[in-house]
This record gives C-alpha cells, sequence and structure tokens, in this order.
C-alpha cells in the first residue's frame, strides 16, 4: 500500500545564495566569481606608521628658543673674535673677504644643515619666522655695530638658504616680518660702520641690504611698541620640569578633605621649609672636633655686638646733627622728629586704653610713655646729657636721678 506523499524538492549541490550588504540577492555565476573579484568588508590595520610632527608651539617655546638665541650669540662670539683678531684667519680666509669668512663659520657650525629641521608647511612656517626674529633682535640701538653686521650676514644667509627646489616641495617663506624701528636701525647700520675697524664690514652690508630691498623681502610691521609680532613676545611657552609648581601668592583652599597628593605635597613642603631654617639657624663649630648645633640667629649674631654697631653709628649721627647751645637747623629738625614720635606713640597709648591695654607699663619708670615724655623735654630744655632725646633711651635719656649709661644696668 503506498501512501500518499507530496512534492519534494531534489536536493541541490548548488552554492546557496547570499545576501549583498545593500539588500541584493547574489545567486549563480556571481558566486563562481574569482577571489580577486568578492569584496571584503572585514576591518584590516594599515600598513603605514603615522609621522611625527612637531606643533608649531613647539618653535615659540622656551625648549627651541632659547637653544637659538644661544647659538646666534656663540656665531656672533666666533665672528667677532676672529675679525677684531686678523691673526686667527688664515691668509685665504682674509684675502677672500668678511662676508666669505662669516660664511666658513656657518658652515662649521652646522647652520647649512638647519633648513632640514622642519619638513612639515604648518611647522616650518613658525620655525623660520622665529628664527629670523631671533636674528632681528639684534637691529636695537644697545647693541654695536659689529654684532648688528653679524646678525644681519646670518639673517640674509638663512633667509637666502631656503630650499626652492626640492621633491617633496618645502614651504619657503616669501618676506621677513621687521618691526619699524627695527627696519630704521637695520637701514642705518652701514652708516654706523664708519670707524677703521669696522669700515671694511660697510660694503658687504651695503650690499646685503640693498639685494633684500631689491628683492622686497621686508614686510614691514607697526612699531615694537604696538606688540604687532604673533606671539607678541618669545619665549611664549614656558618648559618647566615635572615636579616643580610655580610660586602662587595665595592658594585657593580646596572644599573637603585633602587629597594623599595634597597631603604628601605640604609634608614635602613643610620638610623644605625646615631644612631652609636649620640652614640659617646652624652655627658651625671653631674646629673639626667641634660639631655645629642649631641655636637662634641672635647667637649666631651676638646681641652685644650688633649695640655697640648701632652705639658707634648712632654717635656719628648725633655729631652731626645734633650740637648743644646752637639753632642749627639739624637739630630743630631732630626735635620736631620726637615730636611726631611722642604724638604717636601717645595716639597708640589711648588706643590701647579703650581696649584695657597698657603700652610699656612692664619695666616701671623704665619703659613706657611717661620716660618718652621726660626724654623729649630734656631734648628742648637742653639738659646735660639730654643728647639726641629720644635716640639716647638707650644711654639713660628719660631717667630722672640715673647717669646716662646706668639704663640697662
Amino acid at each position: 500500500m503506498t501512501g500518499c506523499v507530496g512534492k519534494t524538492r531534489p536536493p541541490s549541490h548548488g552554492p546557496k545564495p547570499l545576501w549583498h550588504p545593500r539588500g541584493l540577492r547574489i545567486t549563480g555565476p556571481a558566486l563562481a566569481a574569482p577571489a580577486s573579484n568578492t569584496m571584503s568588508t572585514s576591518p584590516a590595520p594599515s600598513v603605514a606608521r603615522g609621522e611625527i610632527l612637531l606643533q608649531p608651539s613647539y618653535f615659540t617655546s622656551s625648549l627651541f628658543v632659547d637653544p637659538v638665541r644661544e647659538d646666534i650669540a656663540q656665531l656672533v662670539q666666533i665672528f667677532a673674535q676672529a675679525f677684531l683678531q686678523p691673526a686667527q684667519q688664515d691668509d685665504q680666509q682674509a684675502a677672500e673677504g668678511p662676508f666669505a669668512f662669516f660664511k666658513a663659520i656657518w658652515k662649521d657650525s652646522g647652520w647649512t644643515w638647519f633648513h632640514f629641521k622642519v619638513l612639515d608647511g604648518r611647522a616650518r612656517e613658525t620655525f623660520i619666522r622665529i628664527v629670523l626674529r631671533c636674528f632681528s633682535e639684534y637691529f636695537v640701538e644697545s647693541v654695536n655695530p659689529l654684532a648688528q653686521t653679524i646678525a644681519l650676514f646670518g639673517m640674509y644667509t638663512f633667509f637666502m638658504m631656503q630650499p626652492s627646489t626640492s621633491a617633496p616641495s618645502l614651504y619657503t617663506l616669501k618676506h621677513i616680518p621687521l618691526p619699524l624701528d627695527v627696519y630704521k636701525t637695520l637701514l642705518e647700520l652701514p652708516s654706523n660702520l664708519s670707524t677703521p675697524q669696522l669700515l671694511p664690514l660697510q660694503p658687504y652690508a651695503t650690499h646685503l641690504l640693498e639685494t633684500l630691498l631689491t628683492a622686497q623681502a621686508f614686510h614691514i610691521l607697526p612699531s615694537s611698541s604696538l606688540r604687532a609680532q604673533n606671539p607678541s613676545d618669545i619665549p611664549r611657552e614656558r618648559f618647566v620640569e615635572d615636579g616643580t609648581e610655580a610660586p602662587t601668592g595665595s592658594a585657593v583652599k580646596k572644599k573637603g578633605r585633602p587629597s594623599r597628593r595634597d597631603k604628601a605635597r605640604k609634608a614635602k613642603d613643610a620638610a623644605a621649609a625646615l631644612d631652609r631654617w636649620l640652614d640659617k639657624n646652624t652655627v658651625g663649630g671653631s674646629s673639626t672636633s667641634t660639631p655645629s648645633k642649631t641655636t637662634h640667629t641672635l647667637i649666631s649674631h651676638p646681641p652685644a655686638a650688633s649695640r655697640a654697631i648701632y652705639t658707634m653709628e648712632k654717635t656719628q649721627l648725633l655729631n652731626v646733627i645734633d650740637t648743644p647751645g646752637d639753632n642749627l637747623p639739624t637739630r630743630e629738625a631732630l626735635i620736631r622728629a620726637n615730636d611726631a614720635v611722642l604724638t604717636r606713640l601717645r595716639k597708640i597709648d589711648e588706643m590701647a586704653a579703650e581696649r584695657g591695654l597698657e603700652v610699656g607699663g612692664e619695666g616701671g619708670e623704665k619703659t613706657g610713655l611717661a620716660r618718652v615724655d621726660r626724654a623729649v623735654k630734656e631734648l628742648k630744655g637742653g639738659h646735660a646729657g639730654s643728647r639726641g632725646g629720644i635716640l639716647n633711651l638707650l644711654e639713660g635719656a628719660g631717667l630722672e636721678g640715673q647717669r646716662v649709661g646706668d639704663a640697662d644696668e
């Protein structure tokens, strides 16, 4: 007995249909295409590595500006010493002239390869501008004409040595930015080379300036006082080593509990302050066998010696301004100064009395306002031993019935 069965689809041995990422159904010959024509959607890592580029801010920072200034100063120093001492030049260099000798120093110092330090266009523009600006810093009235001439040689050489043909092409600066006052100083340079020692440099400076002016190489900016250059000051960024903190006038107190980092920083600052105090207040022994000891600063500077110096200098002053019996302007000025101090002390005593306090009452009659008042009256009355008034309190001024010099007993 045969049952009734439905129709069945014969098994397919061909490739199964696929779905394209865009929703298209791909069947038949498309699946049998070579592997080279198939599309891969899986991500793959890039073979090329990224290039490390210096940011323009690096060339305006102290990491670049300070070394460039030092290199330029060294270039100026080497040429100046050799130019002022012709014995250091050989016969060929002396025959070729100052500019040829400068180019030899330029080459020996490695400046010929300086343009290949930066190849990226954006950073290269800042790089060239900052180097030319460091050269132009010499064109001020405070710099001697010889150093200005060497800076002109360097600026001209660096500007003209920009690679014009290269593969790939490099950025070249078309104009040299110069403030108006710097530009005027530069134009006056040839006339300042009129001394016999600097006269050989005059034709070279004139020729280089004419070449730059003919090429219209200068971009004139407003005066330096208007700070028209960008950045207005270099270096704009200062490099600070890791771990150092800039001094702040008043630190803002953070809310909440201090963190471990804040606690460690405060402990470090306290230890540093303690070390400074110990260094300041440590008195060394008289010999190697006597160890140094920490004591108060008054012991390292004995009060007796300080008092002797004070007494000597005060005596010299009184010998000039205070002469008993003479109505000199200096004595009148001394009396007015005593009155001013006494008035000030009376005001302080009144303010202290309002708060229930007393000024200078701990020592009895040897201290306090009454003694100062008596010392001023003795000065005005011309009593014997009343020289100086308040200035003679140490010698016993204002003490009734005591000799001068007994105040410290």
